[in-house]
This record gives C-alpha cells, structure tokens and sequence, in this order.
C-alpha cells in the first residue's frame, strides 16, 4: 500500500510537471511559437460560458417555479454551488492581473533597457565623433621648419652624409623656397620626402625617423599619441557595450581619414623599438589599420605611399604580422603623477618626513 501511494504520489507529480508549461503559456502574450490561446481569450471565453450557464440556470429556475414547487430548494442548491464558483473566478482573476501586471514591468523594463542601451551608443558615438574632429584639428594645426631638420649640426645628424643644401635641392620648391615651414597635411608629405632623400636602405630611413622622434617629437608626437588613444578607447568597450563589428565599423571610419602619407608614417612610428613597446603595433594589428597602405616592390624593398625610395622591407612587415605578446612588466616605475615615466628613479625618498597639512 505504502509503495503504491508513493508510486501515485510520484505519477501525479510526473503528470503535474508535464502540464506545467502547458499552464504557464497561457499567462503568455507572446503568440509566436506559443499553440495555446492568450489569456484574454481565456478570460473571454470563461466569461461568456458563465453567462450562458447563469442564464440557463436561471430560466431552469424560473420553470420550476412556474409549474412546481421546487423552485425554492433548487435555489438554494444553485446559491450553494454558486458562492464558491464565483469564489474562484474571483481568485483567477486576481491571478490574471498579477500576472498581467507582470508582463507589463517586464515591458517597462525591456523599454529601458533599450533607452539606456540607446544612451550609451549615443554617448559612445558623441566621444568617437569628438575624437576625430580632435584628429583633423590637430593634423590642421600641425607645422614644422624644414630647414631646422636640415641645418642640424653634423654631431646630432644621423643622416651621414646629407648636408642641408643636398636635401633642399632633392625635395625641390618647398625648401628652396623663402618659406620654409608646412602646415597641416603637407607635414606629411614633407617628412616623406626628408625620410627618402638619398636614403640607401630602409633601415637608414628607419634611422632617420628615429632621429625625428628624438629631436622633433613635437611635431607628430601629439598627432600619434592621440590616435593611439583613440584606438585604445574604442578597444576598451566591453563587448555588451560595443561589439567586435562596431569596433571595427568605427575604427573603419577612423582610417578613412588618414591619408596614404599619414599611413606610411604610421608604419614607420609602430616599427619595434620607435615608439613604445608595442602596444600601438597590437591595437593597429587588431584593427587592420594598414590595409589601404599603398605599397609597391622596388630594387632595395618596398616604397610606401608611392615613394621612389624603399621605405621597409621584409622584415618590418612580418612585425605586423602577428600582435606582440606584451606580457609581465617588471620595470619599476615612479608612480604618482610620473606614473610610469621611466626617467624618474623609482626609489626617490625624501631626507625628511614630509608633513602632511
């Protein structure tokens, strides 16, 4: 007996449990790939039954009386079955407006879910647009004195060799001219131009744009680190917030607006050991930031950007190939506003306690 009420017990939650979504669509207002009719449909129906029956009863009710004398106790039998009938369409009903209630919040709640995820790609997109009307700004402002790069003294030219008249007479009227200071995108081409002339090798226009980095950062120096930061800020999204595609749909708007002169120098700048320790060739690497590099075979390399002279070779362009495994840092750095400003000593401490006001 014990083992056939468990049995039962077990077969009626089985039962119950295989119901169960059967039960729960009906609460549902979402038709798609739901065979149960919604719940005001049900409502309706259930409604228009007890309508019938009420009335149908009534009639019953009304006959009885007519032609017998029980209409008195069958209506007493139709009050007691009634009540708790009535008692429980109360009760579902209240169910159905919780459940209706339910369904609402959970709307109200997907609305703002996407209100706020529409604010945040507004916001995203007002910082990306911010960012490159920055960019233009500072490629409008840029300058340099193309005498100054040529009139060096010999002890700080790496260019062996090139006196400044040789390279005013190679790069033509914008050194001979009286004005020798470009602005803005003839910037680049210039440095293209200082990069090429009489260069034997890519490795001595690799030379001479370090000598540029070290001795004249300020005139690309501003230019690099805020593409660079604006690469880093679109790569910083998660991706419930930005996803890969619109990462790469930004950063595709981005490299629209660098010209084959800006490209070329952008390659030269993520070259190993130019600029940082390659987290800027990663972030170029991740988003393909030299596909439309013009590149062209020639005798010693390759030219870039339609230069006569090589500009790279094999060997710069396996560096972008695959990213560069950054890995653990174990320089010390300064920290506070230095922070990891590599020319302050990382152990600096005052001879006295500083007193703190």
């Amino acid at each position: 007996m014990k083992e056939w009420l468990k049995s039962c017990l077990k077969n009626t939650n089985q039962f119950l449990d295989d119901k169960y979504p059967y039960f729960e669509k009906l609460f549902s207002d979402e038709e798609e790939g739901n065979s149960q009719p919604p719940l005001n449909k049900i409502l309706y129906k259930m409604l228009s039954g007890a309508i019938f029956c009420a009335g149908t009863l009534l009639l019953i009710n009304l006959a009885l009386i007519t032609f017998t004398d029980r209409g008195g106790v069958f209506g007493d039998f139709l009050g007691g079955v009634l009540n708790p009938v009535l008692t429980f369409f109360t009760l579902f009903g209240l169910i159905a407006t919780i459940v209706i209630q339910r369904q609402e919040l959970r709307l109200a709640r997907h609305e703002y879910e996407k209100t706020a995820d529409a604010l945040s790609t507004q916001a995203i997109e007002t910082t990306f647009f911010n960012i490159i009307d920055l960019h233009h700004k500072i490629v409008d402002n840029l300058k340099a004195d193309l005498e100054e790069l040529g009139n060096k003294s010999e002890s700080q030219k790496i260019i062996k060799g090139i006196t400044a008249s040789l390279i005013k007479s190679q790069i033509g009227t914008s050194f001979t001219s009286q004005n020798t200071k470009v602005q803005g995108r003839a910037v680049f081409e210039e440095m293209l131009n200082f990069l090429s002339v009489e260069a034997k090798s890519p490795e001595d226009s690799l030379e001479r744009y370090k000598y540029i980095q070290t001795h004249h950062n300020h005139i690309l120096g501003h230019y690099f680190r805020n593409l660079y930061q604006a690469l880093k800020v679109l790569k910083g999204y998660e991706e419930n917030k930005l996803s890969p595609d619109q990462k790469r749909k930004y950063t595709s708007i981005l490299r629209a607006q660098l010209s084959t002169k800006e490209l070329a120098l952008l390659f030269l700048n993520c070259i190993e050991g130019v600029s940082d320790s390659g987290e800027f060739k990663n972030l170029l690497i991740d988003f393909q930031m030299l596909e439309h590099l013009p590149i062209t075979k020639v005798d010693t390399g390759y030219s870039l950007s339609g230069s006569k002279t090589a500009l790279a070779n094999d060997e710069m362009f396996l560096q972008y190939k695959t990213k560069k495994d950054i890995g653990l840092d174990f320089n010390k750095y300064y920290g506070g506003a230095f922070g990891q400003n590599k020319g302050v000593p990382y152990n600096l401490r005052p001879n006295k306690p500083i007193k703190q006001d």
